[in-house]
């Protein structure tokens, strides 16, 4: 039977608690990350006021490149629109 290994990541690249970058007043639902994030995989992890979010359509966010295909991604996009006092942040692998 084949098993798969997961890939060491290097501790250099990991950031956790990156407060994402956007207004949070009732209406925004895109927020940006400071750096690009790989997205090979279960690269990011978003929280709003400390509860883990689910990503992917039909989920809590997407994520997208903001410059278009093949420039990296480093755009998250929710359904619900934070409020003013909220809280988000993200841990990711960045590139």
């Amino acid at each position: 039977m084949a098993t798969s290994r997961r890939l060491a990541l290097p501790a250099s690249l990991q950031r956790w608690d990156v407060h994402l970058i956007g207004v949070v007043d009732g209406a925004n639902l895109v927020f940006t990350t400071a750096e690009y994030f790989r997205n090979d995989g279960n690269h990011i992890r978003v929280h709003w006021n400390g509860f883990r979010l689910r990503g992917g359509i039909g989920n809590d966010y997407v994520v997208s490149e903001s410059g278009g295909p093949g420039t990296g991604f480093n755009t998250v996009t929710l359904v619900e629109a934070p409020r003013a006092g909220d809280v988000l942040t993200a841990d990711y692998v960045a590139t």
